[in-house]
């Protein structure tokens, strides 16, 4: 029961994190770009799915690496 206590306060302290919401306003503002630019629908998703994942990750990855060293 600890151990699920310990993941559940992870999880929060890994979206507590200003890094996090840094790399998420990052990413919408370059989805927001795409779709302000691209007039094709289709090609908006095509590009703002793959550069949300990315960004997604890459903000996750960017908070874990600051939390552990």
């Amino acid at each position: 029961m600890l151990g699920l206590l310990d993941l559940i306060l992870a999880i929060g302290d890994l979206l507590m994190s200003w890094r996090m919401y840094v790399g998420l306003a990052v990413t919408a503002g370059l989805c927001w770009l795409t779709v302000s630019v691209v007039p094709n629908e289709t090609a908006q998703w095509a590009i703002c799915v793959p550069v949300g994942v990315v960004g997604l990750i890459a903000s996750f990855l960017w908070q874990i690496r600051a939390d552990h060293g």
